[in-house]
């Protein structure tokens, strides 16, 4: 296995800073245990650190000289005392070999490493602790301020590696998915759902849930971020199931919706099938210099179209886009950037405007789409009581909608599909390769119940 890029991305990031010369200095992130006890929460690495280093082990510190372009890392002490329980520790040269830096020492010597670099200026980020290096700093200037979008625009462009392990990442999830859909049948519990596909993802290798799932039946499809997962599966209900596995440091984040029995209802397929239209619609458009925003009003339309189609909505498109209707019914964005973390940093470049819009407000990226970006399509429609309640009572939004028509669809609950794309040179690289063709997921489904 090769070494992790670790001195890649520390010079993209040093880059991204505009400094020649100065020292870039990381801390990891600690274990932390729980009050009145002896037992420690799950540790997860401080991202910006894990990119910048690879370590996802607790205790670590790294350093670049932007001068030389030299990488150290700084490990922690283990002692014989320690060992008994976390297992002995790799050797100063296995780390320095394994994270791809060009030196490696103990934590309690980085003062004195950096100090004999003699640093103009110590590049850190906001958050890290910087006590061990008070000596250091007495004659160095301390910049806590560039550093974090400079390492959050070097996270947003991917490198091979990286996309190869979220396509892993995918792959696993989406097998995933696709057992859920073979096995599962009416009267399973939401919770079944959720511990089947983190069962799953976890024995073929991925470390964690990359973010609580979610595995919504019916009407509880309607909330965004729903995590309860503990109730019941109708034959008439959709499920929707929204998870993925972390494989390697990297997130997948795949949503898939079907029927809990062996078809669609009529109102469940009208509406998947409008979804559906958004995300093709959406991901035919996904290619280099286009606008993630316009993504999202791409959806939106594809959305009003089919939502008048049905009866819902009422009068003319443009209207309907020009007063943001179709927030109603898809209260989120389009998607987001993915990486080491599920909606990963860099959506918004410095300067770039948020939206105060209904919709476009919630969108969690707006900027230039470019080669080697990564990012979630996950268009939706809700039945939301609060949201279309709001919407019933307001005469500039009401005229649009036929709220005796969206009463036979309320059932319907929510419906969300979403794939994790890379934009390349010509266009873009689906990462998620999981059924979401109605005949597809009906096949499936059927033969679950014979």
């Amino acid at each position: 296995m090769s070494a992790y890029p670790a001195k890649q991305h520390l010079a993209r990031t040093a880059a991204n800073l505009g400094a020649a010369a100065g020292v870039i200095y990381l801390r990891g992130g600690e274990t932390l245990v729980h009050p009145d006890s002896d037992t420690e929460y799950d540790f997860h690495q401080d991202s910006n650190f894990f990119y910048l280093s690879g370590v996802r082990e607790p205790g670590f510190a790294a350093a670049y000289d932007i001068g030389s372009g030299t990488a150290i890392l700084f490990a922690p002490h283990v002692s014989a005392d320690e060992a008994v329980w976390v297992g002995a520790p790799p050797s100063l040269d296995e780390l320095r070999a394994t994270y791809g830096f060009d030196q490696a020492h103990y934590a309690h010597d980085a003062a004195a490493v950096l100090a004999a670099l003699r640093p103009a200026t110590v590049f850190t980020l906001p958050h890290h602790r910087v006590d061990a290096l008070a000596d250091v700093l007495r004659a160095a200037a301390h910049d806590a301020e560039r550093l974090l979008p400079a390492v959050h625009e070097a996270r947003v462009f991917k490198d091979d590696a990286e996309i190869e392990i979220m396509r892993r990442a995918n792959r696993i999830s989406a097998d995933a998915h696709v057992a859920l859909m073979r096995e599962i049948r009416a009267g399973a519990s939401e919770a079944a759902v959720r511990g089947r596909f983190v069962g799953l993802v976890l024995a073929a290798g991925c470390s964690y849930e990359a973010y609580g799932s979610i595995a919504a039946g019916g009407r509880n499809a309607a909330v965004l971020h729903y995590t309860k997962n503990n109730q019941p599966l109708a034959a008439a209900d959709l499920v929707l199931v929204d998870a993925g596995g972390s494989l390697d440091g990297y997130a997948s984040d795949i949503t898939r919706t079907w029927p809990v029995g062996p078809a669609f209802t009529p109102e469940c397929r009208a509406i998947y099938q409008i979804v559906l239209d958004m995300q093709r619609a959406v991901l035919a458009a996904c290619a280099p210099h286009r606008q993630w925003r316009d993504m999202h009003l791409l959806a939106n339309r594809v959305a009003a179209e089919g939502l008048l189609r049905l009866g819902i909505l009422r009068g003319d498109v443009d209207q309907i886009m020009d007063h943001h209707v179709v927030a109603c019914f898809m209260p989120h964005g389009i998607g987001h950037l993915i990486g080491i973390d599920t909606h990963d940093v860099g959506g918004y470049p410095p300067g770039a405007a948020r939206s105060d819009k209904p919709g476009l407000r919630y969108l969690r990226a707006s900027r230039e789409m470019l080669p080697r970006m990564a990012f979630t399509v996950e268009p939706g429609l809700y039945f939301v009581d609060a949201i279309l309640a709001d919407a019933k009572s307001d005469p500039a939004l009401a005229r649009f909608i036929d709220f005796d028509v969206v009463a036979a669809y309320r059932s319907v609950g929510g419906v969300r599909i979403e794939d994790n794309i890379v934009i390349t040179e010509s266009g873009h690289d689906n990462l998620t390769v999981c059924p979401k063709e109605i005949a597809d997921l009906e096949a499936i489904r059927a033969a679950a119940y014979q």
